[in-house]
């Protein structure tokens, strides 16, 4: 068996791998090895659904690219089970998501440290949310203007935008003029993470333009089999490549950078977690961490639908010969339709003016849409992902007795609580009034789903528990802290073993209130500094937001 020895071992090339790798090898005396499981990217007939923005509908529902994961039968969810799509190509689920790029709330990272994240603060993860983008409209005191990632506002030409805007005027509710900026509170502008009409991934971003570095290798479609153990420190990972088993050592460290559901796989298999549950699945427990696959959080939502008799959705493009034309465009200019990701307007609300920051999440769709079916080919109309973005229950992560290197066990657990349900029944009425603003009265608007004929207390909940369905955001599976629970400690190095150290969306104490991409990427570059033993970038000269 070949075995090769680097001086980091990065597991996972997603959207914190990508950035790990690429911050360690500008060093140009570091080695490191980045292995992914999927490919380096699309391929030469399908490269498209990850690197056109508008076909991100077909990338989170590819198996050649995501490892389509579906959670367990969930009770409060009327025995339904979840779908899970997880990114499997360089970039991670930063080559398959919806592109919204939105920063966390500047007081969630203020209950991180709350929650044993030492050195999280907000003041000190703001110049990391900076290093990594080039703004749209330049640096200023919130915004970065010389990063890898690049951030705009859409400029589609679809009215609906604009009825979406007036619409929140109307409510009285704030706008901002910069969500990832001073003021996040109210209706604004979403913005996305393409560049030059190319989606933005941290492969694209992080990986394709240092791939000529000597002291930087990618392999992909390698599949991590287990980590290896001598004595008390993680010395390197054996893994399978082109049916060949494989192991590289690790000099320095190993990072491990597979994401909230394939990060704890990875540790149990290796006999890394909880020792009752290593037990049952006939694994030897070598480190006890009761936390691992645990404290899974995610966004529960649910897509509200209306059709409308005004052809100005952005349907009107699916006809087949213009989708051949706005195909042919992108194709050759990076312009036009295909260039957005039709989620171009979004709105943080209150649910009760008490909250002490935005507890909704409105994402706009200028089109009639489905959770797991993607866009209406035959209505006009639009739709609102809504939902809380900050839950009570937490969910989790298991292996399969039957199969423990087979698809894991997962369970969201959404609706469990009082305080959930409650806050899904918000999100609907919010949703509704939303659209019952006079901006809309031109369109001849009419609610599709829920539907007229859902009005009770009873007809409501039975709607939720039919239809709420995750928003991809997982995280929190080897929380950050000290306590009992905490699987990484500040520095993101795993408690009870050397060498190890997990990097990526897991490691969140609790979820952001926000879409979770542009956080984990902040992770990863925040975590290089902590690898390389650099002091970290100097706190932001910002206060925190007023209630």
């Amino acid at each position: 068996m070949a075995t090769t020895e680097y001086d980091y071992i990065i597991i996972g090339g997603g959207s914190a791998g990508c950035t790990v790798a690429a911050r360690l090898t500008e060093d140009p005396s570091i080695s490191v090895l980045l292995i992914e499981a999927g490919a380096s990217k699309g391929g030469i007939l399908d490269f498209w659904k990850i690197d056109m923005p508008a076909a991100f509908d077909k990338a989170w529902v590819d198996p050649k690219y995501n490892w389509m994961y579906h959670g367990e039968e969930e009770a409060a969810l009327n025995n339904r089970r979840v779908f899970q799509p997880r990114g499997k190509v360089l970039g991670g689920s930063s080559a398959i998501n919806g592109m919204c790029f939105i920063r966390g709330h500047a007081l969630d990272f203020e209950r991180w440290v709350s929650e044993g994240a030492d050195g999280w603060s907000w003041q000190e993860v703001l110049p990391y949310f900076k290093r990594l983008e080039t703004w749209q409209g330049g640096e200023n005191k919130w915004r970065g203007g010389s990063g890898p990632v690049h951030v705009r506002k859409g400029d589609h030409d679809c009215e609906l935008y604009d009825v979406f805007l007036r619409a929140g005027e109307q409510m009285g509710a704030p706008a901002s003029d910069d969500i990832n900026g001073e003021h996040q509170e109210g209706f604004g502008a979403f913005q996305m993470n393409v560049d030059n009409g190319v989606r933005a991934s941290t492969a694209q971003a992080y990986i394709r333009p240092n791939q000529g570095r000597e002291n930087l290798t990618v392999m992909d479609r390698c599949h991590a089999d287990n980590l290896t153990i001598e004595g008390n420190r993680v010395s390197g990972l054996s893994f399978t490549r082109g049916g060949v088993e494989q192991q590289a050592r690790a000099r320095r460290e190993v990072i491990l950078s597979s994401g909230a559901i394939n990060s704890p796989q990875l540790l149990m298999l290796s006999g890394i977690g909880p020792a009752d549950h290593l037990k049952e699945v006939g694994i030897d427990c070598k480190v006890d961490l009761p936390g691992v696959g645990q404290n899974l959080h995610d966004h529960p939502l649910i897509y509200m639908k209306f059709e409308i008799d005004k052809p100005v959705s952005v349907s009107k493009y699916l006809r087949t010969d213009r989708k051949l034309m706005v195909g042919a465009q992108w194709l050759t200019t990076h312009t036009g339709p295909g260039s957005t990701n039709n989620v171009e307007t979004c709105a943080l609300l209150r649910t009760e003016p008490g909250v002490p920051h935005p507890d909704i999440l409105v994402q706009f769709l200028a089109a009639v849409m489905d959770h797991d079916d993607g866009l209406s080919h035959d209505l006009h109309g639009f739709s609102y992902a809504i939902g809380p973005v900050r839950v009570e229950a937490t969910g989790w992560v298991k292996l399969n007795a039957d199969n423990p290197a087979g698809e894991p066990r997962i369970r969201s657990n959404f609706l469990t609580t009082d305080y959930d349900l409650n806050q899904m029944r918000h999100a609907l009425r919010i949703g509704r009034e939303l659209a019952s603003q006079k901006a809309h009265d031109y369109l001849g608007v009419k609610e599709a789903a829920p539907g007229k004929d859902v009005n009770s207390p009873a007809e409501i909940d039975e709607y939720l528990r039919n239809n709420t369905d995750g928003d991809f955001h997982l995280c929190g599976t080897c929380k950050m802290g000290n306590d009992s629970m905490a699987v990484v400690d500040p520095q993101l190095r795993l408690h009870g073993i050397e060498g190890l150290r997990v990097v990526d969306a897991s490691v969140m104490p609790s979820i952001v209130s926000a879409n979770t991409n542009a956080t984990t990427i902040m992770i990863g570059e925040k975590a290089a500094d902590m690898i390389l033993g650099k002091p970290p970038l100097p706190k932001a000269d910002v206060s925190l937001p007023a209630a």
